[in-house]
Formats: structure tokens, C-alpha cells, sequence
């Protein structure tokens, strides 16, 4: 089993003496995304500034590996864990690997002087984050979307175990929100850095998280994979009047969960609430193929896989899109099966 490097106990965090969210639980391990969500003045900031120890915790503990956050020297804490958050840094007068190398900042002492290796960090995390070309421009001539791959490539150049980010999307168009957060799971997935953040946009949430935590009312409400932001459940997370999420979105507002109701057994499994059920599992013909099935999954915590990334047309209207692979999707279950 995975190890865990980030996890809290019995924590409440709030400002003063005044709780903002109580008995927060939960844990993240390396490589795992884990992405709060909910209505605007729940606490996510409030829990991430938290767990960056920019505010005390007003009851219970956060533990960065083994050892309580609080324990923890400001410089090995600087080592361990980066915050990006969407505050604007004043930097008129420097470039961007000058910006870059300020994550350095925590290995090279007082004087700030760069070793060789550090040199060679600040320049293989630009690399690895596309930001070479833009090395030597001022950072304030940058547009939002750039300023945020730099302020991303600073925090990586600290070389965190724990990667905490609030709302890092927020100034971003669609096109720099996508990059910046296919950048991010990628450099998660290969660096084996636990990630938490903050996300207004419950479509990128479900397609980069591998978990969510959902925060309402004070208290954590859910933990769980993507798929258990089904319509009804945000529109209890938001407060919204039933049927009005799909109402205004439609099909399109919740791709991963469709209900074939004119099927003479719907729903067929007990136990789940109507408005959650999903009919993935009859309706895709390629689902059961597991790694063959040609569309692009992943297998969340509990093993199970999920198509929330999957670029197939796994909507109704194209369930004919789907069976136009019925010769091909025959010979893989054959194959599959030693036919």
C-alpha cells in the first residue's frame, strides 16, 4: 500500500477563536491529487493556509509524513512542502529564471547564491514545465497563463513532497487552464508529489482529481473519486433547487453519468439512489475490455477503473459512434477471451 504524506487529525480551522470548517480527516499520498470543492466561503483557503502553517489550527494536528507540522523548522518545512497561490507577486524587475531560482531559496542560505546544482535544477524544472523560452523575460510582461507555469516551475524547484495550490486556475482562459492542469497531474504522476488544491470548476476538478473532498457547511461532506460529483450531489453542495443543474447544463453539464430510463430495468441495482445511478457499465461496450478497450481511463484508489478522462463518446446520442467499432471491439473480446 501506497504510503501517506500528508494526512490530519481531528483538525478545525477557522480564524481566532471562530471554527470555519471542524473534524477535518483525511489523508493524500504521493502522486495522488486530492481537490477541494465547494460554494464560495466553505474554507477551502482557510483549510490550505492551514495546512501550509500560514494559520494555526484551532484544534487537531497535520502531519507531513510522521512528523506534526508544527515541529518543523521554517526551513525544512520550505524543503517539504510549496504553496502557489493566485496573489500576484511583485517581481517588475526580475526575469523569469531569476523568479524560478527564488525556490532555490531554502537550500542555498542567507546569501541566496546559487550552487552549480541548484543552477542546474532551476533550469531542468523550466524545461520540464515549458517555460524555457521564457527565461530571460521580464515577468511582469507575461500573460496570466505564463506567470502561472512560472510561479508552478518555482514551487517544483523547491523539490516538495506536498504541492498545495489554491484556485491556481482562476486567471486563466480555457486554453491555460487546460495546460497548466495537464502539466500539473503529470508532473505529479511522475515526480510522486501529493497534491491538494482548490478548483471553482467542477469539470477540471473530476477530470485531473484522483480524489475530491467536498466542503460544506462547515464540515467535510464527501470524500470520494470524481464520480461522486453526480448532478444531485452538486446541487446539495451548492445549495441549488433540485433539477436545476441539468436543467441549465443538460447532457453536456455531467458527460460522465447518463440514465438510459426507457431500459425495462432501470434502475437495475439496488441501493443506489436513483438520481445517482449510472448506466456506464451496460451501456459501453468497451468498458469491459479493462486495458484493451482503446479509450483513455485511469484506476482510482480503490481499484476500481474510471472513465472520467476518456476522450470515447460515451454519451447516448453517440451510442452509434460506439457500435460503428463493432467488428474491432468483437476480435479484442475474442482475443481477450481465447476465441
Amino acid at each position: 500500500m501506497e504510503k501517506i504524506i500528508l494526512h490530519t487529525a481531528d483538525l478545525t480551522v477557522g480564524y481566532g477563536a471562530s471554527p470555519v470548517v471542524r473534524d477535518i480527516a483525511f489523508s493524500v499520498a504521493p502522486g495522488e491529487i486530492l481537490t477541494l470543492i465547494g460554494p464560495n466561503g466553505a474554507g477551502k483557503s482557510t483549510l490550505l493556509k492551514t495546512l501550509a502553517r500560514q494559520l494555526s489550527p484551532l484544534a487537531g494536528t497535520v502531519f507531513l509524513g510522521e512528523e506534526a507540522l508544527s515541529s518543523l523548522g521554517e526551513n525544512a518545512l520550505a524543503k517539504r512542502l510549496s504553496i502557489l497561490t493566485t496573489e500576484r507577486v511583485r517581481a517588475e524587475l526580475m526575469c523569469c529564471r531569476e523568479v524560478v531560482a527564488t525556490g532555490r531559496y531554502p537550500y542555498t542560505g542567507r546569501l541566496g547564491i546559487l550552487s552549480k546544482g541548484d543552477a542546474q535544477i532551476v533550469e531542468e524544472t523550466m524545461a520540464l514545465v515549458h517555460v524555457t523560452e521564457l527565461a530571460g523575460q521580464r515577468f511582469s510582461a507575461l500573460s496570466d497563463g505564463q506567470r502561472q507555469r512560472v510561479m508552478l516551475a518555482r514551487a517544483l524547484c523547491q523539490e516538495p513532497e506536498v504541492l498545495l495550490l489554491d484556485e491556481p486556475t482562476s486567471f486563466l482562459d480555457v486554453r491555460y487552464k487546460l495546460e497548466f492542469l495537464t502539466t500539473l497531474r503529470a508532473l505529479a504522476k511522475a515526480r510522486r508529489i501529493a497534491v491538494v488544491m482548490s478548483l471553482h470548476e467542477l469539470d477540471c476538478a473530476a477530470r485531473v482529481s484522483d480524489r475530491l473532498l467536498c466542503v460544506r457547511e462547515g464540515a467535510v461532506d464527501r470524500i470520494g473519486p470524481p464520480e461522486i460529483l453526480t448532478s444531485a450531489y452538486i446541487e446539495t453542495l451548492y445549495g441549488m433547487e433540485k433539477g436545476s443543474y441539468n436543467a441549465f447544463f443538460g447532457a453536456a453539464g455531467d458527460e460522465r453519468f447518463f440514465q438510459n430510463r426507457a431500459c425495462p430495468h432501470f434502475p437495475c441495482h439496488e441501493g443506489v439512489a436513483e438520481e445517482d445511478f449510472n448506466c456506464l457499465f451496460c451501456y459501453c461496450p468497451l468498458y469491459a475490455l479493462g486495458e484493451s478497450c482503446g479509450g483513455s481511463f485511469h484506476y482510482t484508489e480503490g481499484g476500481v477503473k474510471s472513465c472520467v478522462d476518456c476522450a470515447l463518446p460515451h454519451r447516448r446520442e453517440n451510442y452509434e459512434k460506439i457500435l460503428a467499432r463493432w467488428p474491432e471491439i468483437k476480435k479484442l473480446t475474442e482475443k481477450k477471451h481465447g476465441v
